[in-house]
């Protein structure tokens, strides 16, 4: 999934060189954003503002899973197809890092999202 503001090959192509993307098995819509930054973007922070996630399912959803560099600090069941949701980590680590979502529907089909890179540089 790319997203774009318009159907255009020009602003498609220009959505997937800033990886404005997602991958899903079905026809799932995740909509992620931390700070004024959309997936596939980067942020430089010395506070790490809250994931702000949307997510459309086809059917229930089952998990919804926070990865931070490779770990899950956050799981959801929310047994519905719809699910909006904020979440703060608590203990960022400092340094260059991403943060993504994965879901799974009761069905198993799955959506990802790109990641959101993130250099955390706490104040003293």
């Amino acid at each position: 999934m790319v997203y774009t503001g318009e159907s255009t090959r020009e602003a498609i192509f220009e959505a997937i060189k800033k990886r404005r993307t997602y991958g899903a098995t079905d026809n799932i819509i995740l909509d992620y954003r931390m700070g004024d930054s959309f997936m596939g973007e980067a942020l430089t922070t010395s506070r790490i503002p809250p994931l702000e996630i949307h997510v459309a399912g086809t059917s229930p959803i089952a998990r919804i899973d926070i990865i931070r560099n490779e770990a899950v600090i956050y799981t959801g069941n929310p047994s519905q197809k719809e699910v909006t949701l904020s979440y703060l980590d608590e203990d960022p680590q400092p340094g260059s890092g991403y943060y993504y979502v994965r879901v799974i529907q009761d069905d198993r089909e799955i959506a990802w999202g790109s990641p959101i890179w993130v250099k955390f540089q706490p104040t003293p």
